[in-house]
């Protein structure tokens, strides 16, 4: 039987890798973070990286320094692109190798799926979605930015917000956390045995 391999992504601080731990959780599913895989990236790449971006970017130990990095991308689209275009083939790979490693259902965590091939490996998406304000107050508090900082990070994610149609499964993380593990329930028995494997093309939408 084809299994399940679900794409979850959405903005920044949307709550997507609380609800996609709980989903794979809920299928016994493997559980991918791509963004996890880019950090191996950054370590994989980082001769072409420095050349990219100048050793600035590196911390004492001589290691890429995430934060100094991040402050240069976050800030400048077309550097971000660069980045992206030195990374997403490792990141690319690294899934696609996991994926055919298994023969479980598969829950990938990629905030900027739209963006790469991943999306093509998915037999569905589900788009996370969740109120500025909150997504605003949980970068403040878990990343220790200002406001200011948090809402140009936004900003350089207008892309991801603008392609939440193209999935196939609407979530609203707009509540508490009890009902984000609710929607993770009917979700696992939606992808569950007797409905797998879910294909495109009917959009559901879950509150």
């Amino acid at each position: 039987m084809e299994k399940n391999v679900i794409g979850v992504y959405g903005l920044i601080c949307s709550g997507k890798s609380s609800f996609s731990k709980m989903l794979a959780k809920e299928m016994n599913a493997l559980y991918i973070d791509a963004d996890l895989i880019g950090h191996e990236a950054l370590i994989n790449n980082k001769e072409n990286i420095v050349k990219e971006f100048s050793s600035d970017i590196l911390d004492e130990n001589n290691n890429i320094d995430r934060k100094k990095l991040g402050a240069i991308v976050f800030t400048n689209s077309k550097k971000l692109r660069k980045l992206e275009e030195l990374n997403y083939p490792y990141i690319e790979n690294k899934v696609k190798e996991l994926i055919d490693s298994t023969d479980k259902d598969v829950v990938i965590e990629a905030a900027l799926i739209m963006r790469s091939k991943i999306r093509f490996m998915c037999s569905s998406l589900i788009y996370v979605n969740s109120k500025t304000s909150d997504i605003i107050n949980r970068m403040k508090k878990t990343r220790n930015i200002s406001e200011l900082e948090a809402r140009k990070r936004l900003k350089m994610q207008r892309d991801v917000k603008n392609n939440k149609l193209n999935a196939d499964i609407l979530i609203n993380n707009m509540k508490d956390y009890n009902n984000l593990i609710m929607i993770s329930k009917k979700l696992g028995r939606h992808y569950g045995v007797k409905s797998k494997p879910k294909h495109r093309r009917k959009r559901l939408f879950y509150k």
